[in-house]
């Protein structure tokens, strides 16, 4: 290659890329790996992640060109201080191999002759600097991160952590967490993704680059050196480099059929003839190679059949294996195909969607030849908005956040085809609030100006139309009834609902309704709402000075300047407003030092008359002042925009709509923060929490219960609702959740399980273990009881906790005491999703995995990868939790009436993660004998099916786990 390529000006590559394309890459340039100055990889292993309290335990560092390795470098590192045991558990090193290493300061010397001048590439790099430049070193190196890489040219990659990276990758080096290695691994890595980097459409390579220039973005040096290496490229000319390209943006196909009615179905199906698909020797048996009668799922679709037809509700408890799916949809199908209607199917798991929309719904099409259209909605915001992607394309990005989402929404466009953000992961919540501003959430979005400006290839309208031809339309729980509350925005109508997964019916619309802000959000907003020249209003100007005459602009101006003199003040007094709160928040502590835990205050009415609470409401009367005069501006600088977007300026629309979510944002916080403070809603829950890591002050609000939303917008809406889920009883009734969700009138059925739970199924409660109010006692013995099971049964071990906390003392313990057993430990913890977790653990032979909330349901791993289910304690909810506190007001008995009832429905789904096919064998440990000591504790106990109970010794409880198993 000609180094002077290295030389040439990237400004000048992008112009000319701006208004030229190029022809496909060529298979050669693809295969070759950037020739590039010497580049430094490096790693560090420290006791902690605080640099400023903690410190270096050993470097590696590998200087490299593309593939070939120049030089290795590592060196162990004495800290002056102990290791902890969980680093060594983690990395290997212990105290004797570093107490007679050198100091950092004897080193340092040594590493920087190494590097020299030359790039530093490292995955997290700011985290390795944090520590290495606190001795003044390599503060002048250019910086790669690898994170930054990763996170746009593999936009769907579930996890972003070096290990599994080079697992997606195909790389085969190990992620030891020893200096040395992991400097290879991100060597490999760093390889791997200038690769991909020389694969993308030039035009796109050169965008990012633009973004990426006037930031400090550890990300962008590696984007220049790929484009100044392709700038010779043969190019031609092309028509629309501005308008973003990929599959997604190809015409669409137009949808067969009309679309359906939403009326009241008024012919019957005949209960005989739809019950016959599922008999022996019906329809499914000769379609499907597996297919099993089960006498359960007839009895469910039978009842299904006759609420459609009499317009009634109905819940209904369908036990593990019976089927349910295909027993709702098949007469859902056959309903709305006679009726021409829409039967609408909500789930609470992106899990069961796809199965329902992947294969149950195409297996019943193909084996009961029904032409039934099926389809998934979701809201607004898990949508990409063309028009909303320009209009930030072409305004650049104002942060490395910024670059870094747009980048990867880029690169994911050159192959999605649905433009969900389900698809790209976005970590955190500041890349969902950048997803937010490119998002179909947008209060200046009309279909029918999208159909006209984008001929049907925006992914929220496709999606829109698909659900308004849909026979069959899959949502979730989260939108279900938040669509209905603020005027059916999304949903199309509908007269029939089918409610799976129906126990977490509340706690999902719950979490869909709820606020929360941050102190931090205002002055982000602020920032970006900006002023005559930045941020949103800056770009209003720009615009009315190309639209209006300067007699126009004079005054806009003036109120231009006048809402940014009013947002710096807004920021200003919400500040204040926060420091208030915080005084409050430790008046309530008494002054003393935060907890583990974040500290969570209730605003009740008897909070607001505290003499304390005054001066929060002085703040925030201060504050609420300038939020009036503010939306008022806000407000005003819409009505030109309208008047010109009703002329069809495409711009003026854009901006229409921009002012417009800016003005419901300011308004929502402005309601929701004024019920916190000054007039509360009697049916909102309302809470301060200060979280001791940052301690970052959030105000919540959430809805006290759901049931009056569900009978106005459902139950007396329409015309039949189906609630069904494997948990819907306590203690063989449905009156807890008939209460919960005001569901008086809806007819009732239990279906059983079709397993032999006695033959599959062993429960056995240790009888000789402290109660967890013993919480040392407990602690010792759950631990022994773990490591004794997990040796006896080869790990194939789910740990089921109450506590994270808790959970990670376990962990701990566990992974040094199973470490020499070749059994691994998984925890449930911030650095890996539920899902990948999972993965993991299905794929590993020997291992345990220890989860909290999100494992307690929605976990199936069939067969021999899980046979012994731990429960460690009973799943009471935490009475002190703010929404807990408040609904438990609401009983008159609050214990029986509602914190055992919740507790007994989430110790079912914990059960039903053991035993999920008819050969399945398993052993379910519960170590919490209150279910022997307490009155209530029978009531447990009496909801699972029936199975083979034991109850005795922990010392006992290997040998049984092994006999059990037959091992």
């Amino acid at each position: 290659m000609d180094n002077k390529i290295f030389q040439m000006p990237i400004a000048w590559i992008c112009h000319t890329l701006a208004i030229t394309g190029q022809k496909p890459v060529s298979k050669l340039i693809s295969s070759i790996i950037l020739l590039m100055p010497i580049i430094i990889a490096v790693d560090i292993e420290t006791t902690g992640l605080n640099p400023d309290e903690d410190s270096i335990i050993e470097i590696g560092a590998v200087k490299f060109n593309g593939r070939r390795v120049e030089e290795e470098w590592s060196t162990l590192i004495n800290p002056r201080r102990p290791i902890p045991a969980f680093i060594t558990q983690l990395t290997g090193i212990t105290n004797p191999m570093v107490r007679h290493a050198p100091f950092l300061v004897d080193v340092m010397a040594g590493l920087i002759k190494f590097i020299g001048d030359a790039p530093i590439v490292g995955h997290n790099i700011g985290f390795d600097l944090s520590f290495l430049q606190q001795t003044g070193a390599l503060r002048h190196n250019m910086n790669i991160d690898t994170y930054e890489l990763a996170a746009v040219l593999m936009p769907t990659a579930s996890r972003y952590n070096l290990s599994s990276l080079a697992h997606q990758l195909n790389i085969l080096l190990p992620v030891t967490h020893r200096a040395l290695d992991d400097a290879r691994v991100t060597h490999a890595v760093f390889n791997a993704l200038m690769q991909k980097a020389q694969e993308l459409p030039l035009p796109l390579l050169a965008e990012i680059v633009r973004m990426g220039e006037p930031l400090d973005w550890k990300a962008n040096w590696a984007f220049q050196q790929v484009l100044r290496q392709r700038a010779r490229e043969h190019i031609q000319a092309k028509k629309d480099l501005g308008g973003a390209s990929g599959p997604l943006f190809e015409k669409p196909k137009e949808i067969e059929g009309e679309p359906v009615g939403a009326e009241s179905g008024e012919t019957p199906l005949d209960v005989d003839d739809v019950a016959a698909v599922l008999d022996r020797g019906g329809q499914f048996d000769q379609f499907l190679e597996q297919f099993e009668y089960r006498q359960q799922q007839v009895d469910m679709l039978r009842s299904v059949v006759e609420a459609f037809n009499g317009s009634q509700h109905m819940m209904v408890e369908a036990g593990t294996g019976t089927g349910k799916s295909l027993a709702y949809l098949i007469p859902a199908a056959y309903w709305a195909l006679k009726n021409n209607t829409r039967v609408v199917i909500s789930t609470n798991t992106i899990n069961l969607q796809d199965q329902l929309i992947n294969k149950d719904i195409p297996d019943l099409q193909q084996a009961l030849n029904l032409p039934v259209r099926a389809a998934v909605l979701k809201g607004r915001s898990n949508y990409l908005c063309p028009r909303r992607l320009e209009v930030v394309r072409r305004r650049k990005p104002e942060s490395v956040h910024e670059a870094r989402v747009l980048a990867k929404v880029l690169v994911w466009l050159q192959e999605s085809r649905t433009g969900d953000r389900s698809e790209i992961n976005l970590n955190g919540n500041i890349e969902r609030m950048v997803w937010s501003r490119l998002s179909a959430e947008d209060e200046g979005c009309r279909l029918e100006v999208c159909l006209k400006r984008t001929g049907g290839r925006c992914p929220f309208y496709r999606a829109k139309v698909a659900a308004d031809h849909a026979h069959l339309l899959i949502v979730n729980h989260a939108l279900l009834l938040a669509d209905a509350v603020t005027g059916n925005r999304v949903l199309p109508a509908y007269s029939y609902l089918i409610v799976d997964e129906a126990h977490h019916l509340e706690s999902a619309t719950t979490s869909a309704l709820s606020f929360s802000v941050r102190a931090g959000d205002i002055s982000r907003l602020v920032r970006e709402l900006g002023g005559i020249k930045s941020g949103l209003l800056g770009r209003f100007v720009d615009l009315c000075e190309e639209l209006l005459k300067p007699a126009q602009m004079a005054a806009l101006s003036q109120l231009v300047s006048t809402a940014a003199d009013l947002a710096m003040r807004l920021d200003s007094q919400m500040t204040a407003y926060y420091q208030a709160l915080d005084t409050f928040l430790n008046d309530q502590r008494e002054g003393r030092p935060l907890g583990t835990y974040p500290q969570q205050e209730r605003i009740l009415p008897s909070t607001r008359t505290l003499p304390i609470w005054l001066d929060v409401e002085i703040a925030w009367e201060a504050a609420y002042a300038t939020l009036e005069r503010l939306l008022a501006i806000l407000r005003e600088l819409r009505i030109p925009m309208r008047e010109l977007a009703d002329q069809e300026n495409e711009e003026a629309e854009d901006m229409w709509g921009s002012l417009g979510n800016m003005f419901t944002r300011i308004e929502e916080i402005q309601q929701i923060i004024n019920g916190l403070t000054l007039e509360a809603d009697n049916d909102t829950v309302y809470w301060v929490e200060i979280h001791p890591k940052d301690l970052n002050i959030t105000l919540n609000a959430a809805p006290l219960h759901i049931g009056r939303m569900m009978e106005k917008h459902l139950w007396h809406q329409k015309e039949s609702v189906i609630l069904t889920s494997a948990t819907l009883t306590t203690n063989g009734e449905f009156d807890y959740l008939r209460r919960q969700l005001n569901a008086i009138d809806a007819d009732e059925l239990v279906v059983g399980s079709p397993f032999d739970f006695e033959k599959s199924a062993l429960v056995y409660v240790v009888s000789d273990i402290p109660e967890p109010s013993d919480a040392s006692g407990h602690q010792r013995a759950v631990d022994a009881a773990m490591v004794d099971v997990a040796r006896a049964s080869g790990g194939r071990m789910l740990a089921l906790f109450t506590s994270y906390a808790q959970l990670q003392r376990t962990s701990s313990k566990l992974s040094l005491a199973l470490a020499g057993d070749d059994i691994q430990v998984y925890e449930q913890g911030e650095g890996a999703s539920a899902s990948s977790l999972l993965e993991t653990f299905r794929d590993t032979d020997r291992a345990v995995l220890l989860g909290t909330r999100a494992f307690w349901e929605g976990v199936d791993v069939p067969g021999d990868a899980l046979s012994v289910l731990m429960i460690v304690k009973l799943p009471f909810d935490v009475p002190s939790d703010p929404i807990v506190a408040a609904r438990a007001e609401t009983f008159e008995d609050p214990f029986n009436e509602y914190a055992l009832p919740e507790a007994i429905l989430r110790f079912r789904q914990g059960f039903g993660r053991l035993i999920r096919t008819q050969t399945d064998r398993g052993i379910v440990v519960l170590l919490d004998k209150r279910v022997l000591t307490k009155a209530y504790g029978r009531m447990f106990m009496e909801s699972l099916p029936r199975c083979t109970f034991q109850q005795g010794l922990l010392a006992d409880l290997p040998k049984v786990t092994a006999r059990w198993l037959n091992l």
